[in-house]
Formats: structure tokens, sequence, C-alpha cells
């Protein structure tokens, strides 16, 4: 089995962060980031809840950039609101979730921003294949209206009809994509341990590793959310841990953290009791750095 250190392969810093709040304006992601120690930060960018929220005023987006010119934080990532899906059947709701992602990825390039993090969606009954070619054509019409933004499709638990717990998923929409070039992944990890892609052990985080290179390319892993599990393995149960403190365990982390191939990729934490808790997980990440 292959085993990398950090120190042969000479890594400084790997790019950890947190979902930060922007309650008060975009520019405060910055300021909740730096708090933390982060060097990436993830935000949403309107009312993750609300289809029809208040949009970030103009002079709220120039105070954003010139934070970011301002601080040492090296990545920020978006991630799309929850009420979106962009593979189901319901023609209301479809329209709604294309015309808020189009409106999201406006703003990223307004924000001089590459990534946005999205689920792939909920089939809700159709059938995978159909959600899929929903899917398809719903992110083909976003990106031709656009022309920087990059989407990152998210591993998902595969909880109820959602898609995007299985590797093919991710493969088939980058492959039939008009532009592939502009759709990416972000790995999390509790969501493909949930959804039966077992990291507990040396073994089993290569294996993984090594399936989804093998089906969609190491190339195409743009972001990590690192999660633990309080979900069972497989349980197809989307429930966050604290790091090292779930059913996943801390090996896969510590693997995780040292591996070269993913010493520029961020690694956002999304653990539960953010407020009081992100502060204490990201140390547990960085400690586990040899």
């Amino acid at each position: 089995m292959i085993s990398f250190s950090a120190s042969v392969f000479g890594l400084e810093k790997m790019q950890f962060g947190a979902h930060v709040p922007i309650s008060g304006g975009l520019y405060n992601g910055f300021i909740n980031g730096q708090k933390l120690g982060c060097d990436a930060i993830q935000i949403f960018v309107k009312n993750p809840n609300q289809w029809a929220g208040k949009l970030p005023a103009e002079t709220d987006i120039q105070k954003f950039r010139q934070a970011q010119q301002d601080s040492s934080i090296q990545e920020v990532i978006v991630h799309d609101i929850h009420l979106t899906n962009l593979a189901g059947p319901k023609a209301e709701t479809l329209e709604k979730s294309r015309q808020t992602f189009a409106l999201q990825v406006d703003l990223l390039q307004q924000m001089g921003l590459t990534y946005l993090v999205t689920h792939l969606g909920s089939h809700l009954g159709t059938g995978e294949e159909e959600g899929l070619r929903v899917l398809n054509q719903s992110l083909n019409a976003i990106l031709e209206q656009s022309q920087s933004v990059v989407i990152l499709l998210e591993t998902t638990a595969g909880q109820g009809r959602n898609l995007g717990y299985r590797f093919e998923h991710l493969q088939q929409m980058i492959e039939q994509s008009s532009q592939p070039d502009r759709l990416g992944v972000c790995f999390d990890t509790c969501h493909v341990f949930a959804a039966g892609y077992d990291l507990r052990t040396d073994d089993d985080y290569y294996r993984t590793i090594d399936t989804f290179d093998q089906i969609v390319g190491l190339d195409k892993l743009k972001a990590f959310h690192l999660n633990d599990a309080k979900s069972e393995f497989g349980s197809r149960v989307d429930r966050h841990d604290h790091i090292g403190q779930g059913n996943i365990g801390p090996r896969a982390f510590e693997l995780l953290v040292n591996d070269p191939r993913f010493e520029t990729i961020p690694m956002i934490i999304e653990t539960p009791e953010s407020k009081e808790m992100h502060g204490p997980n990201l140390q547990a990440l960085r400690q586990m750095r040899r």
C-alpha cells in the first residue's frame, strides 16, 4: 500500500477552512474565517432557505472584493441554496431552481469567484436516468448563459431519491456536458461513506480514492467537505459529525490531510455546532499534519 509523507514531498500548508456566516454583509465571511484561522472559506451569497431572498447590493460586492484583496484567505467557495432541484420533474420548481441558480452564477461573476457547489438534486420518483437527463439539460443551459464560473457537483449520501451517491452519476454529468471543463467535483467524506464508499482504514481510503480517480478523475476534484459521519456505513443517511469522532474515525482524515495529491485543494468543514466547534474541528485537522 502506498503511503505518503508530507515532509518527503515538501508540503507546507493545506487549505483548511469552514463554512462561515455572512450576516451583516458578504465581507464578514473574511472576518469570520480569519477568526478561525481559515485558509479558505465557504459561504452562501443569498438566504439558503428562500427563493426570493435579499440579494447583495453593489456596494456589498465592492466591500467583499476589497476585503478579499486585504485577506490572507486563499479561496472562497460558494454553496448553492438548499431549495434547488435541477433534476426534478415539477416544472415550477425546476424553473425556480434554474433561475435562482443562474442568479447565483451571475453574483459569483460579479464577485470574481470561481466555484459554486451544488447537489445533483432529486428525481422525485421519475428514476435516476430521467433525473440525470433533466439535470444535464439544466446544467448545460446555465453554463451557456455564463462564462467563468465552475460548477462543483457534490457527492451525496443518496438519501431518499437524491442523485449523486454514485461516482458514475458525476462522471455522466461531466461526460455529457456541453462544457465539461466547467464542471468539477466537491468530495464530501460523510456523504461518500454513507453512500457505501469506505474510508476507515488505509486500504479503504486508497481503494475509494482510486475508484474515484478511475471513474471521474482526480483532475476533476476541486474541493473537499471534510465531515465525520453520525450515520452508518452504506446507510444513505446524511448526518455529519465532528472530525475523528464519528463512524469514519480519525484515520481517513489523517490520510487526506497528508496526501500530497490534494495539497492545493480547499478542505472545508461543515461539522455540527459550528459556532462552538468549528475551531476545535479545524485544530484537529491541523494536528493530524505530519
